[in-house]
């Protein structure tokens, strides 16, 4: 196992099209101008976060990786008539701590929405928020809204579905998974359930005020 995974915590995930969309989303026109253009040469970003800008952006593209890696690696799932891929049906391994510093950002971000007043805590990120949002040709609130949305997919509250379709991939051992009848209900409302993160359209709200 890699250092970087020491720890990580297992997550079910369906990795589609609309997923890596918000990602790169967040990455390219949230995360990266935060950083800065410094952020390669290792120059410290501006404090508008409780971590670096460059740490939370950090932690972002190596969840990107993951998803990316577990993708690349497997198994291939197919419905139980074997005609039917499943894909992006995935088990990830995610380092707590750059969940930590993604939520943490989350919540400086929300913050900075339901109090845009420059004397507000916050403040000084509710106009950057704008500019970077106007830039994306996006509304702010859709733009955080994206983060809120990846977290919610990628770390997903664990049920009923997502244990058993969790089972079916680890027993697996690496070899293709072809779902039984119960287990196939459990991805039809795992895959409901995924798309109504993954199309909400303003910020969840729990993660607000």
């Amino acid at each position: 196992m890699r250092e970087e995974e020491r720890g990580a915590v297992e997550r079910l995930i369906v990795v589609d099209g609309e997923l890596t969309g918000q990602l790169d989303l967040v990455g390219r026109c949230l995360l990266a101008p935060l950083a800065g253009p410094g952020a390669a040469a290792g120059e410290p970003s501006p404090a508008l976060l409780p971590a670096e800008p460059t740490a939370v952006l950090g932690a972002l593209r190596r969840l990107t990786e993951a998803v990316a890696s577990a993708v690349s690696r497997g198994p291939r799932v197919w419905a139980p008539n074997g005609r039917w891929e499943h894909a992006g049906l995935r088990l990830v391994r995610l380092p707590p701590a750059d969940l930590d510093l993604l939520y943490a950002a989350l919540r400086e971000f929300s913050a900075a929405l339901v109090a845009p007043s420059a004397d507000a805590p916050g403040g000084p990120l509710a106009p950057l928020l704008a500019d970077l949002a106007a830039a994306a040709g996006q509304a702010p609130a859709a733009l955080v809204g994206a983060l809120a949305r990846v977290l919610a997919a990628v770390d997903l509250m664990p049920d009923g579905d997502t244990a058993l379709l969790s089972d079916a991939l680890r027993s697996a051992g690496g070899e293709d998974v072809r779902l039984t009848t119960d287990e196939e209900e459990a991805w039809q409302r795992l895959a409901h359930r995924v798309t109504m993160v993954l199309t909400e359209s303003v910020p969840l709200h729990r993660f607000l005020g």
